[in-house]
């Protein structure tokens, strides 16, 4: 139930499910994280239509949606956001070869916390509006920036630490198909997917929990971090009943 097997988009997945340390359940076919949707052409389309999406929100830099489009909302209708998480792409000029993926990406996933704020904020309260779900939001890869985003929504949500964990590492498999194509295509986005160390498109379990150990010793929780950011603690309670069953 949630992978969405798609032909030519990979690593679209529901954030249905997921156990909460209050015994709730996060619910099915309401909330989606993705990647490339941009790209969404033939039987792909079809079967996203048939998800019901009504928002759309694309995580990606102005140069890569400039480089290879937006999100069809000509063909699959729905109110579609631009909200980049990050600037541009990493630099990886100068990268020590020896360093490890974990400890790269959780300082590069700290980074994204403070930069990527209004953006998240944003999207917390976009996602508790009347009539924003089904909802999915997408970066290139999926993994990065549509994995920290899930992280908090998940997080907000309460759900146990180890299947916000268990929910990052899923991209592992479905990110080497993603830069399988990306060796054999051109262009910004793709150039920018193959640069990055094989190793760090792994996805590793360890850099998602070390995130959320770092976000437990600044803030508290998730909630705190989202507080600090100007998340009300109502539109928390809100995104809880929107997606909690």
């Amino acid at each position: 139930m949630r992978d969405i097997a798609l032909v030519d988009t990979f690593n679209l997945r529901d954030l249905g499910g997921y156990p909460t340390v209050d015994g709730r359940h996060v619910r099915w076919r309401r909330l989606f994280r993705g990647a490339g949707l941009q790209r969404l052409d033939g039987d792909d389309l079809e079967m996203v239509r048939a998800l019901g999406i009504v928002t759309a929100i694309d995580l990606r830099t102005d140069g890569e949606v400039e480089a290879t489009g937006t999100y069809p909302v000509g063909r699959l209708p729905a109110t579609f956001h631009h909200l980049p998480m990050i600037e541009r792409i990493w630099d990886l000029d100068g990268l020590d070869p020896g360093a490890l993926a974990h400890d790269y990406l959780v300082d590069r996933y700290r980074d994204m916390l403070a930069e990527g704020a209004p953006t998240i904020a944003t999207i917390m309260d976009l996602l508790t509006r009347p009539g924003a779900l089904p909802a999915a939001f997408y970066c290139a890869a999926g993994k990065d920036r549509t994995g920290v985003l899930a992280a908090l929504v998940l997080g907000a949500l309460g759900v146990e630490p180890a299947a916000i964990v268990a929910d990052y590492h899923l991209s592992k498999e479905r990110v080497e198909r993603i830069r399988a194509r990306a060796l054999a295509a051109s262009g910004a986005g793709a150039s920018a997917m193959v640069a990055q160390p094989p190793a760090f498109m792994q996805a590793p379990a360890e850099t998602m929990q070390l995130l959320l150990a770092w976000i437990d010793e600044v803030h508290g929780s998730t909630p705190g971090y989202l507080a600090s950011i100007g998340v009300a603690p109502a539109t928390v309670d809100a995104l809880r009943a929107a997606l909690l069953g």
